[in-house]
This record gives C-alpha cells, structure tokens and sequence, in this order.
C-alpha cells in the first residue's frame, strides 16, 4: 500500500490532485479539518488518529507530530536499518506529503490582530512536515503549494517524477518554511520593548520578477521583494523594466510622491532634469521641461495625478523611456498606445516612499531607514530679510536638493526648478553647474544646499548669479563665516538643521 499524507489550510485545488492519487491506488491519510473536506467530496479518507492510535490533543495543536508519522517520512528506502525500525512500530513509508501552512502573514496583517491571534496561526506540524519532506526529497515527494498541482498531476500520469523534478519542490518548500520563520521572528522583534532602530533585523529576499539585464546587457539580473514597504506598481504596457528603468523609476517616484499639489518629476540617469509644482499637471510638467530642454530626451516622466489628454499630448512629443502616473485617462491611453515600446506604470498615489533603504556593498549589504523628514528648523540666520513666501520657496528647493546627487544644489522660483547641480566633489562646483544651467532665471531665484555650505565661496557665486536666498542644513565649522558672507551680500540665509545626502 502506497501513502499520501495531506495536510492544508488552504484546500484549492485538492479535489482534482486527490481523486488522481486515489485513482493510482493510493491511501490518503488526513487531519481533522481536511479530512472532512475531502469526505464531504466523497473521498475514502484515513485520520492521522486512525492511523497513529493517538487522537489529536490540545485542541488541534498536536496531530501530525507522531513517530509514526515521520518515520515513514523521513525513512531512506534503500536502508534496511530504516525499513526495520519502520516494521518495528507498525509504520508505512509516506512517498507524498501534500501540505501549506497557517496564514500567519495574512493574519498580523489585519488591524485588529493581537498577540494571541498571532500566535494560533503560528504553524508547528506543518513547518516540519514540510521540512522531513523537504529533507528526504529523494524518496518523498513534497507539494507545497496549490500551484503545483497541476504539474504534478501531468507529471504522476505520465511517469516523470525525475530526481531535479522533486528537488525542484524540496526547494519551494524549504523556500517557504524559511519564509514563514522570518516573518513570525520580524513580528515578535516589531512588538519588541527592545527594539529602537526601526530597521528589521531579519530580511528574506524572493525574487519577484527577472529583468531584462542589469546595467548592462551582459549581466543578469533579478528583481527582489524583502516586504519591507515596497510600493506596487503595474506595468500596463510597453517593454520589459531593465535594472536602469527600475532605478530611475525608483528615483522618479521617491520625488514624486513628496508633493501634495499637482507636481511633475522627470529623471535622467537619477538625476532630475526638473521639479515643479502647480495648480495643474499641465502646467507642472511644462515648468519642470523648461528647467532643462534637452536632457529628457529619453528620461522618466512622473507625475502625481492622473495623465490627462492635454498634458500627454505634450509629454508624447519626446521619446521617453517610462510615463508613471497613478492613472491615465481613456484619451491619455488611446494616444500613448500608438507608442508600442513606451512603458507606462500606475501606482497608489497614497503610498509613502517609507521603510527600508538598502545598498550592496563589497564589505555587506546596508541597511537604513529611508529619508522622509524634510527640516528640523526654519531658522533665518543672517540679517536680510526672508518673508513666508520665501520660507516656503526654500522649503520646495530642499524638498528637491534630497533628490539630486550630493553635493547638491537646486535653484528654484515660483516653485519649479530652473537649475540643477550635483555629483560634484566640492559644492561650489555644482553650485556653477546649476547657475550656468539656469541662465538668466537666476535673478531672484532660491538656492537650496543638501549638506552645509562649508566655504563662503558658494554664497559669493549666488550672489553674483541674482540668487535671493539661500536655505542649508548648517553645522560647518565655518558657518560664521558664511552667515557674515551672506549678511555683507544681502543674500537671506536659512539654517534647516538636517542634511539630505544622497550618494
């Protein structure tokens, strides 16, 4: 007699996998729950009780966990030994286990879950009947999942149950108690008194989606989630998302989604071409593009309300890589379709670019929580006046100057960029880049500093440039000497007290 051991909490798909098995002869053994579902289908079911002469105890919590059970798991099928330790208590070897877990992420996903929900969906017997399974794949096969079924089915039929095969499935399920394990350990660290940092302590990456190539066409890559609060986005149409497209989709949306108003971000190589703001997405797109005409060709565009016909009949006048917006109208879409390789992505527009940053190094991965905040003061520190207009003109360019390679510079008027600087090794350096850059739009316009202005030579070239104000995180050795600076030149000075590197 030939065993199958089934044990699920999600029951999808069992009817057409278990009348396959019964057809081929085999004794389906069962716990409570499935085996009432399977002789409510009409299937001749075996308890793990029956079978065992032990009846589930502590409620549920105790059913599989027998040596009869996991000796005719675990048991290798050419060891004498093992076959008569088997005979010795009257055990069968088990060649199928079929068996998915507890939805512990689902339940602490829920808003109203406490500690002792959490723990009732912790799964014991299942992780490890996974686990023997998983173990002794040689000889068992281990079905993890409602996926699999039907391959398995093509499969048991046609006789190709080839040793990579039911690797393959060892692997899926070892993936999946791994899994599991790190999120029930990530819930306890989170309802930890210990924890302060934020940052999680464990992380298990799965690969989502493989791309194109990674920054290069020669090498390959992967796109993996770490559930750590990655924002959805839906492709709807165009080309495969390279390495390069993620990034600077990344980059795009991270500006994007800092803004209330209607805003437009377009991005090149990581770098925006131009930011801006307005009372239409019309109008916020046409006042980024006028920061810098020539660099978006072929760049991201981002916007952060729906693509109407009007601001895409413009947008479609450049070839762009990708167009992300939370929607896009009927028109919007019948327009840009005509584009076959242009990518369009929709996202949630209530999603916040928070959680976890992470970067590979050659020494580790690091680890951090992302930039959100924005200013710790607004503290006007020279003697040149500085109104609430200018207070929020600067806000909007510190805003921007997190989004550019340190050292940064942004200038900006009438809340849009005109200028853009960054990736130097000194500041001033930048500081020339978004001047010459800007051109004459410099008369009067704002100059936001990622990190502290650390020589008064920064402030010199603003000035010389039209510049109105400056705003910096301030903490340099020499901040009196550019305070003085800026009080000789007449240039408004604001210290923000928080640094916005971005390496």
């Amino acid at each position: 007699m030939r065993y199958t051991l089934v044990s699920t909490y999600n029951k999808e798909g069992l009817e057409p996998l278990v009348r396959e098995l019964g057809s081929m002869g085999y004794r389906i053994l069962s716990t409570g729950g499935t085996a009432d579902h399977l002789r409510e289908m009409g299937f001749h079911i075996s308890d793990i009780s029956e079978y065992t002469g032990s009846p589930e105890i502590l409620g549920g919590r105790v059913k599989t966990l027998h040596p009869k059970v996991f000796s005719g798991i675990l048991s290798r099928r050419d060891n004498e030994d093992d076959a008569c330790d088997l005979e010795s208590i009257g055990a069968h070897s088990i060649d199928i286990v079929i068996c998915n877990l507890y939805p512990f992420k689902e339940t602490i996903s829920k808003h109203d879950c406490n500690l002792e929900d959490a723990i009732e969906q912790i799964d014991i017997g299942g992780v490890s009947l996974l686990r023997a399974s998983a173990k002794n794949y040689k000889d068992v096969v281990v079905l993890s999942s409602p996926s699999q079924y039907e391959e398995f089915i093509e499969r048991i039929r046609n006789g190709r149950f080839d040793m990579q095969y039911k690797k393959e499935l060892a692997i899926s399920a070892f993936k999946q108690t791994t899994e599991y394990d790190n999120t029930i350990a990530q819930y306890f660290i989170d309802n930890s008194d210990s924890r302060s940092s934020g940052l999680p302590q464990v992380i298990y990456p799965r690969i989502i989606q493989s791309l194109r190539y990674g920054e290069n066409p020669h090498q390959h890559a992967y796109l993996y989630s770490l559930d750590l609060s990655e924002i959805p986005i839906d492709k709807i149409q165009g080309k495969k998302l390279s390495y390069n497209n993620l990034l600077d989709a990344d980059s795009a949306l991270s500006a994007i989604l800092e803004f209330e108003k209607p805003a437009s971000v377009i991005v090149k190589h990581l770098t925006p071409t131009g930011i801006a703001v307005a009372d239409t997405i019309e109008q916020a797109y046409l006042n980024a593009f006028e920061c810098d005409k020539i660099s978006p060709y072929g760049g991201i565009f981002a916007f952060n309300r729906e693509l109407d016909l009007a601001t895409t009949e413009k947008v479609s006048k450049l070839f762009a890589e990708i167009i992300i917006a939370p929607s896009f109208s009927e028109e919007s879409l019948s327009l840009l379709s005509k584009k076959k390789k242009l990518r369009l992505l929709t996202y949630d527009p209530q999603m916040k670019a928070d959680g976890i940053s992470l970067r590979s190094t050659l020494f580790g991965t690091l680890v951090q929580t992302r930039d959100m905040s924005l200013i710790e003061s607004m503290e006007v520190v020279g003697s040149a006046p500085v109104s609430e207009i200018d207070l929020n003109e600067l806000a909007f360019g510190m805003t921007c100057v997190k989004h550019v390679k340190s050292n940064a510079i942004t200038l900006s008027k009438g809340f849009a960029t005109v200028g853009i600087g960054g990736g130097q090794p000194n500041r001033v350096g930048s500081a020339n880049i978004a001047i010459s850059q800007a051109g004459d739009k410099t008369r009067n316009s704002y100059l936001a500093s990622d990190a502290y202005i650390p020589f008064s030579d920064t402030v010199e070239v603003a000035h010389r440039a039209g510049v109105k104000a400056i705003i910096e995180p301030g903490g340099s050795i020499r901040d009196k000497e550019v305070i003085e600076k800026a009080n000789e030149l007449g240039v408004g000075l604001v210290f923000s007290g928080q640094r916005h590197f971005r390496h």
